[in-house]
């Protein structure tokens, strides 16, 4: 009797034992599949990432053709984003590293939209500033045309004259953040700032003949350094200058506003900048920022 029970336990053992081995083969092999699936996913957004990054580097490339004045931006941030394909193709790919990595590309997307925003806006004002100067050059052959018909006993002056000087006022000059919308934000933070903007009104005058007007402003630091891309030119005293930005006016003798935005080669440091505005003749205006 005692050997039969012995035997009923050992087949029920048996049993048990069968139930737990199949029940465990069964967990492994589910927990193998999702395993895989997960693998096969993560390697998917490895991927995806990876394509878009080719897609943001070849716009740069594209945009770094044009060797427009963000060159110097655009050439940072393009190796930035080969930087960090270097990183992904190097590193295992993990849950945590693609999360990662899909936060870089979207900050690295947000600073390539304000980038080309800037872009956009110096080309519609390079557009601007070819169409002016073309009208203004149309003016100036017609008025060439009408001074070659004048008699010449009516061009000789008795005694050379003196022309009035250009003057400018209301002078404002601000380090600003630009947003996502394009609105410009106002900051006295070096550590905030991405460009100075300047704006100016010249000056009613009506001694100066209307004209072709030419100013030029230089933004430079304590160490007399241009916080931008840097530019020279000769003016009518023989200065040799060296400045930012060039912006040329049709003069009509009225107040006429110019803003221009000077960007920098550099993150901008603590301290006070100078900036002088200048016309063909020399220097114009001078004032100072001051930036925390």
């Amino acid at each position: 009797m005692r050997t039969k029970n012995t035997n009923t336990t050992l087949i029920v053992l048996t049993i048990l034992l069968c139930l737990v081995v199949i029940g465990l083969g069964a967990y492994t092999y589910s927990f193998y599949n999702e395993v895989k699936e997960n693998e096969s996913q993560l390697l998917k957004d490895k991927e995806l990432i990876q394509a878009e990054l080719d897609e943001e580097i070849v716009r740069y490339s594209q945009l770094l053709e044009e060797k427009n004045s963000l060159s110097s931006n655009l050439t940072v941030a393009k190796e930035r984003l080969e930087a960090f394909q270097k990183r992904i193709d190097s590193n295992e790919v993990t849950r945590s590293i693609v999360q990662q990595y899909q936060l870089e590309l979207r900050q690295l997307r947000k600073e390539r939209e304000v980038l080309f925003r800037q872009n956009d806006s110096l080309q519609q004002e390079t557009r601007r500033l070819f169409n002016l100067q073309e009208r203004t050059q149309n003016s100036l052959d017609s008025l060439t045309k009408v001074k070659q018909v004048i008699p010449k006993p009516q061009i000789v002056l008795s005694e050379p004259t003196t022309l009035p000087k250009i003057t400018i006022s209301n002078m404002q000059a601000y380090a600003v953040i630009q947003r996502n919308s394009g609105k410009f934000v106002n900051t006295t933070r070096a550590a905030r700032a991405q460009m100075v903007r300047v704006c100016y009104v010249v000056d009613a005058n009506e001694g100066i003949p209307a004209s072709e007007l030419t100013f030029y402003v230089k933004v430079f630091d304590d160490k007399n350094k241009l916080i931008g891309i840097e530019r020279k030119i000769t003016l009518d005293n023989g200065e040799q200058l060296q400045y930012n930005t060039e912006t040329s006016i049709s003069y009509q003798k009225k107040e006429y506003k110019i803003c221009e935005l000077v960007l920098p080669v550099r993150p901008f440091g603590k301290g006070v900048y100078s900036i002088e505005i200048y016309d063909t003749q020399g220097l114009v205006f001078a004032a100072d920022l001051t930036l925390k």
